[in-house]
């Protein structure tokens, strides 16, 4: 494989491209770098199916890891080296009025799944709606109501009004969308292990 990335804060964004495909499309990849600053990258169908899940931590030269596959559940190890090479990273920054559409993302049929979605509206504000699962057999769920926000730039911040500490913030990217918690995981707002975070890539 070879894969480039940048950062942009705690974001990775990029590709990766298996080089015995036939066509060796680029796959896009976005993740996070975690508290123990080990990352986590997912690849991306344009649908929002996410076919790897990438876990390593970069050193001088290398990056070690694990390839996971949330649909045949193959693990495989991961070896990088750095090449010296020049590639063109993809532009992030979004325009305010492309960011309006539908955001989803799931691991497979069976596996975790999401939608966002946001509307404009006059006025510098917007509505904006999330419902996302946990993967089989119990599907337990999180959703946010629609509801009207005020929105002038490409991200907001957003506090459930019955709740004391659960709040989060919504940022779009170019052609993405990253969901993190502000305050803690929102423990007791919704089912059992089911979360608004992640990241939700723009299908429409």
């Amino acid at each position: 494989v070879f894969m480039h990335y940048k950062l942009d804060g705690n974001l990775i964004v990029g590709e990766i491209t298996y080089l015995n495909t036939k066509n060796k499309l680029p796959i896009t990849i976005l993740g996070t770098i975690e508290d123990d600053h080990s990352y986590r990258i997912l690849e991306f169908e344009k649908s929002g199916n996410i076919t790897g899940i990438i876990t390593g931590k970069p050193t001088d030269g290398t990056f070690t890891g694990s390839w996971f596959s949330p649909k045949t559940k193959k693990e495989l190890v991961l070896n990088l080296v750095k090449k010296d090479t020049a590639v063109i990273s993809k532009q992030t920054e979004a325009k305010l009025d492309d960011i309006f559409g539908h955001y989803h993302y799931q691991y497979g049929d069976a596996g975790y799944q999401g939608d966002l979605e946001i509307k404009k509206l006059p006025d510098s504000k917007a509505v904006f709606g999330i419902t996302s699962v946990t993967g089989e057999p119990a599907r337990n769920l999180a959703q946010i109501d629609e509801d009207t926000i005020s929105l002038k730039t490409t991200g907001f911040t957003y506090k459930l009004s019955d709740a004391e500490d659960c709040e989060f913030r919504v940022k779009f990217y170019k052609g993405f969308a990253v969901v993190q918690y502000t305050q803690g995981a929102c423990s007791g707002q919704f089912g059992m292990n089911a979360t608004v975070e992640g990241i939700y890539v723009k299908t429409k």
